[in-house]
């Protein structure tokens, strides 16, 4: 009985391991994004041929993967997120931003970060009533 409680434990142990090591995609984003954070240009130069500067563009505070998408033979991806951009000196607010993620020689490096468009229409103003 005790071996089957084990084997048990052991197989929960090694799922909740699994569940927990974030993607590679999500790990790049995580070091680039805090490496932009810190402005370490160093870091940034080895993770990535995107601009990131926090003055201009702000910082990524937290972000979830909404879709990674393979293209053009899995040497490059478009992955997008929903992430918290505080810019400098403000509040932080909700943006859909793409990353493109290239493959070069032999390791995944950040393309661009490209900040989506909002809506043409919000839902605010799309359930109002006409006046």
């Amino acid at each position: 009985m005790a071996r089957g409680r084990s084997v048990a434990t052991l197989t929960a142990l090694v799922i909740g391991i699994g569940c927990a090591w974030p993607s590679p995609e999500r790990q790049l984003l995580l070091d680039f994004f805090h490496a932009c954070r810190l402005y370490d240009t160093t870091v940034l130069a080895r993770l990535s041929t995107a601009a990131c500067n926090p003055r201009t563009d702000g910082v990524v505070q937290d972000f979830d993967i909404v879709n990674v998408e393979k293209m053009a033979g899995d040497a490059a991806r478009v992955v997008t997120l929903d992430a918290r951009v505080r810019p400098l000196g403000g509040v932080a607010v909700r943006q859909r931003l793409t990353a493109r993620l290239q493959q070069v020689d032999g390791r995944w490096t950040v393309a661009a970060i490209t900040l989506l468009p909002a809506s043409r229409t919000s839902p605010a103003a799309s359930s109002a009533l006409p006046n």
